[in-house]
């Protein structure tokens, strides 16, 4: 090949260095192939401790990825053509050259093939001919890469929570990168789902945090991190009552933290001083017993009313808490009753310092029922305290 290829190439491998320096979470590795005479040779890269180990014709580590380049430039001006492929999560950057031209092209990273023939039509969020692995993973596929029956309609909840809270991420761009907590994470589905759907949908860099005071789940989420490839994910066992982040949080999700753990997710949320809040509640009991309104009493005698308003003033209270704190709040169902009836999603985003107005509406509503949520009392304690 011309040695004249060099300055292109170099020109080209700067930017694909740029981007490693960038995004070095989302690297999975690089492969180049080689043509001389009709033959062909390959070589890869992929990280190896704090550099890079680069195999061909014997194995080379370099500290930087830039060193790295230099070396695959050199080997690819001694052959007829060759074919470096830098690969990410969700895309591939490509560089060929011969003695004709050097040029560079993107494309989408193929994923492997999912039968999509039990999925109603319509054009998925998370494409599932796209997010193979992901589902796979999360338990979605069978071993021949067909969508479990019994997984379709939790599919179907997830691509309905992504649309629901996609345009809480539209203000972001490539150039941000967020952090996003997930309070009471479990298994970490929804932060596996959502971290797909910011990369490599929307191109957006987010660090994730997962919180759980179950050593088992965090544990499991873990292993699914390490096995995705997802290094922007991290997951700390440890009680959320006491958890606070050096940096405050851009995201705070929590998707049916139980009970009182729902209060803890928003209230890590209220005195963490977080953007942005996406929470689904679950088994509203902190409440039950506790609350009065006497005018009420020829209803809520009935021990199923007085449950089901339970479950309206326990959610009411949270949105009030967040009104009082600057939030503007919607709620909406984002999936059937009949597939649980804890399908309430809460979505918060902070406008403002506070509210003096909600503020005084919301501690009046508390005095009227005789409460004091945990809500209130996780969005402002300390360890001192507890």
């Amino acid at each position: 090949m011309k040695s004249q290829n060099r300055t292109k190439i170099k020109m080209f491998f700067s930017g694909i260095a740029a981007k490693y320096e960038e995004n070095p979470e989302y690297f999975i590795g690089a492969n180049v192939e080689f043509v001389s005479g009709g033959k062909k040779y390959g070589g890869s890269i992929r990280e190896n401790g704090d550099g890079f180990e680069y195999s061909f014709l014997g194995r080379r580590s370099f500290e930087s990825a830039e060193a790295m380049l230099d070396a695959v430039c050199e080997d690819m001006l001694k052959y007829d053509s060759a074919v470096f492929s830098y690969m990410e999560r969700g895309r591939t950057t490509v560089v060929s050259a011969d003695d004709r031209n050097v040029k560079i092209s993107r494309n989408e990273t193929e994923s492997e093939y999912v039968d999509t023939s039990l999925l109603r039509a319509k054009d998925y969020i998370i494409n599932p001919g796209k997010a193979g692995k992901l589902m796979r993973v999360l338990g979605y596929l069978t071993e021949d890469g067909k969508i479990k029956n019994d997984k379709i309609r939790k599919y179907n909840q997830t691509e309905r929570f992504i649309e629901l809270t996609s345009s809480m991420f539209d203000r972001y761009t490539e150039k941000d990168e967020i952090c996003v907590v997930d309070c009471a994470c479990g298994k970490s589905y929804l932060s596996f789902v959502l971290n797909y759907y910011l990369w490599e949908v929307k191109r957006i860099k987010a660090r994730f945090i997962g919180i759980d005071i179950s050593e088992n789940v965090i544990s499991e989420s873990r292993k699914m991190a390490e096995e995705l490839g997802y290094k922007n994910m991290e997951f700390i066992c440890e009680d959320l009552r006491f958890y606070n982040t050096e940096k405050n949080p851009d995201v705070v999700i929590s998707l049916h933290a139980c009970d009182t753990a729902t209060d803890m997710a928003l209230g890590y949320a209220v005195r963490n001083g977080a953007e942005k809040i996406i929470c689904v509640p679950c088994c509203h009991k902190e409440l039950l017993d506790k609350y009065r309104k006497d005018d009420l009493e020829p209803i809520i005698k009935h021990g199923v009313m007085r449950a089901r308003l339970n479950d309206i003033l326990t959610d009411g209270i949270r949105m009030a808490k967040l009104e009082a704190e600057g939030y503007s709040v919607s709620c909406v169902e984002y999936c059937s009753p009949l597939d649980t009836p804890k399908n309430l999603l809460i979505r918060a985003e902070k406008t403002k310092k506070g509210d003096n107005s909600a503020k005084k509406a919301y501690y009046d509503l508390l005095s009227e029922l005789s409460v004091m949520p945990s809500v209130e009392l996780y969005s402002s304690v300390s360890d001192d305290e507890m």
